[in-house]
């Protein structure tokens, strides 16, 4: 290629340039699973790449083995951690469900706040008196 038509190029790719540093790469989704075996098998299906393994639970014709997309508003604590084999994963407690979701490690960062599922939490919560027992019932007991 001749010099002059890389300089033809240079327009051309300052103009790209900006749109191209811009685009920051999209988060991976976060997939869950309620049985840790069921999480290493779609990953070893679709060899750890989270926007397959998304893209392959979006599928209807597919056996979804129990796990789906979670949102990170669903998420509200981390109950489980584990290593295995060298890999590590999280059991995430949801709002939907009590059974925790098995993740890859890291999926989800905790130290973010969730954002609050309404109501209003700026007042404080009324705690209930405990019940004052007379001396006699306590004699009984």
């Amino acid at each position: 290629m001749s010099p002059l038509r890389l300089l033809g190029l240079v327009p051309f790719l300052t103009a790209c340039l900006p749109a191209m540093v811009s685009a920051a790469p999209a988060p991976n989704p976060i997939i869950g699973c309620p049985s840790l075996a069921n999480l290493r098998m779609l990953l070893r299906q679709t060899k750890s790449d989270m926007p397959a393994a998304a893209a392959l639970l979006g599928s209807s014709g597919t056996d979804h083995l129990g796990c789906t997309v979670l949102a990170r508003e669903a998420v509200t604590a981390l109950q489980e951690h584990l290593t295995l084999n060298g890999n590590a994963y999280d059991c995430l407690t949801l709002r939907s469900t009590s059974v925790c979701h098995w993740v890859v490690a890291g999926a989800v960062n905790l130290s973010e706040a969730p954002p609050k599922a309404g109501g209003d939490k700026s007042r404080p919560t009324e705690k209930a008196a405990p019940e004052k027992v007379p001396a006699q019932e306590k004699a009984r007991r």
